[in-house]
């Protein structure tokens, strides 16, 4: 499976199994998100969940961007770390889902 569809299905499966509100981001989530924005300007989603009930601890991430391109998942998963290293000390654990976002031959992307 590769990365998008990875990133589909963790998407699918978070929905799934968090009841709360997306509306209704945490502190936390909505401080890693706009470090996120800033670090990878060129994202087409990102998207970030407090998984461990709303205290901080425990994060998932999805970030869709063409920073990624060529870039094996590991060296992703790094990019993603280096952007959070500050925030990281702080958790006690961080999933990270990370893609490249599909693109028509035109150049324009397909979603």
């Amino acid at each position: 499976m590769g990365p998008a569809a990875r990133l589909r299905a963790a998407t699918l499966a978070l929905s799934n199994t968090l009841r709360r509100s997306l509306s209704a981001q945490t502190n936390g989530e909505v401080r890693i998100t706009d470090i996120l924005k800033s670090k990878f300007p060129h994202a087409s989603a990102i998207k970030v969940v407090d998984i461990s009930g709303g205290c901080g601890a425990m994060y998932e991430v999805h970030v869709e961007s063409v920073e990624f391109k060529g870039k094996r998942v590991v060296q992703q998963h790094q990019m993603i770390n280096q952007a959070l290293k500050d925030e990281i000390q702080a958790m006690h654990g961080l999933r990270i889902f990370t893609a490249v976002p599909k693109v028509c031959d035109e150049g324009e992307d397909c979603r």
